[in-house]
């Protein structure tokens, strides 16, 4: 009897980021770290790509990479791999930003855009660029908490990434949801 290819996948526990990251460690096999690239790259770059530029991003996950290939042991911080690699590339990419002194404290205020002159000034532009756009004149905190919520995390989950209560990232994404409906206008819908 065939099982179907996504039974399969339940029944094949070392394919699990979790167990990938653990024989990575005990064997120092690299095939179980590329399987952890291939997973997890792209989102990692989406996210890095999100709240920098492309050369920044792109320095931040190497840099990312090169810290999960360091890593001598599993601990409880491993429980979930997914979390424990964004914390890795976030804590990277605000070092990056610091160290390039791009790291924004201003609030959105500070930027002296308007909905209004937002959208009169990309009236000819696709909806998300525009939306892209308006996310990133999103102050850093709330731009990182929607950002991370698009990726499929829990507030709780954003909470452990951040190092944030609940009701910190709470506010964040409400004001994100916010100032981004300010800023779209009526192109939000």
């Amino acid at each position: 009897m065939k099982l179907p290819s996504m039974i399969k996948g339940w029944l094949n526990t070392a394919t699990t980021p979790e167990r990938l990251l653990e024989h990575y460690v005990s064997t120092g096999d690299n095939c179980h770290l590329v399987a952890l690239v291939e997973q997890f790259n792209i989102s990692i770059y989406h996210y890095l790509m999100s709240l920098s530029d492309k050369e920044t991003a792109e320095d931040a996950l190497q840099a990312t990479w090169l810290k999960v290939m360091k890593v001598q042991s599993t601990t409880k911080q491993h429980t979930n791999v997914k979390s424990w690699l964004y914390t890795i590339a976030r804590n990277t990419l605000i070092d990056e930003l610091r160290r390039q002194q791009k790291w924004q404290w201003q609030t959105l205020e500070d930027h002296h855009l308007t909905g209004c002159s937002l959208s009169r000034e990309f009236e000819s532009t696709d909806r998300l660029a525009l939306f892209n756009l308006a996310i990133m004149q999103l102050p850093f905190y709330q731009r990182e908490v929607f950002i991370f919520q698009q990726e499929g995390f829990s507030i709780l989950e954003i909470c452990e990434l951040t190092n944030e209560n609940f009701e910190t990232v709470k506010s964040r994404l409400r004001y994100a949801r916010k100032n981004l409906k300010a800023m779209l206008g009526n192109h939000h819908e």
